[in-house]
């Protein structure tokens, strides 16, 4: 029987625990072949080993040589680059009064910079392939902001309009490109500085239809299709994954 995804090779940021792991298992449940790429090697190859066709890439994405580098070692290792899932981020929790530039700085470095510069040399391999597809892991905090993430929602609208720019750009190379903005993820690490702060229970559940917060499985759904072929006409959008919040 064949899967959504077979034949495919995804390449998938910050994947060695949190939501990209669970994105990975996901793309690999679905067919495709996967890199991951993370900084912690020991948590990595444990991804790895649970994939069929799978590797674990050792990078830093804030350093832009390791862009190339990922990008060559999927060519090397699988022939071909279809899916680019934009993952690792970085989170600065609290008031912007009280924001430092280091924080700014490591955020948006990782946020914005780096997918920008991955999705650059990615861009090639993904134009080849006939149907790339690009899919940014973006925020509900760039359509519905919340407090004390000025630092975070702002580096996620910019990547944001990078989904729409990329769309715009090269969409006529086949390349389709999505944003996925889940709002509360409750298995997810970046979510954890939020719910610190906020009264889930009393603030925040009420607010959301589906009376309850996201799951990383959600988002891996939501990517996995966005990947395949029954996306292939969406382009530049913005998928906010929230559970009817701003509806």
């Amino acid at each position: 029987m064949t899967t959504p995804l077979d034949g495919k090779v995804a390449l998938v940021t910050g994947a060695t625990g949190g939501i990209g792991a669970v994105i990975a298992r996901t793309l690999d449940a679905a067919g495709a072949a996967v890199t991951v790429v993370g900084r912690n090697t020991e948590a990595g190859a444990t991804v790895e080993k649970e994939l069929r066709r799978g590797q674990f890439v050792a990078a830093d994405l804030t350093r832009r040589e390791s862009h190339r580098a990922i990008v060559d070692a999927t060519l090397e290792r699988f022939g071909r680059l279809d899916i680019l899932v934009n993952n690792a981020a970085a989170h600065a929790a609290g008031p912007a009064l009280e924001a430092g530039e280091d924080d700014f700085d490591r955020v948006v470095a990782l946020n914005y910079k780096a997918a920008f510069f991955l999705t650059q040399a990615a861009l090639p391999a993904l134009i080849a392939s006939g149907a790339g597809r690009i899919v940014n892991i973006s925020s509900i905090g760039t359509i519905k902001t919340y407090a004390g993430a000025a630092i975070y929602n702002s580096s996620k609208a910019a990547l944001d309009n990078l989904t729409r720019s990329w769309a715009l750009e090269h969409g006529p190379d086949g390349v389709r490109v999505a944003s996925v903005n889940p709002g509360i993820v409750v298995d997810g690490p970046m979510s954890a500085p939020v719910q610190a702060f906020l009264d889930i229970e009393r603030a925040v559940l009420p607010t959301i239809p589906a009376r309850r917060l996201a799951t990383a499985a959600d988002v891996a759904a939501v990517v996995t299709f966005l990947a395949g072929p029954g996306a292939d006409y969406l382009n530049g959008i913005v998928v906010p994954l929230d559970g009817g919040l701003t509806a």
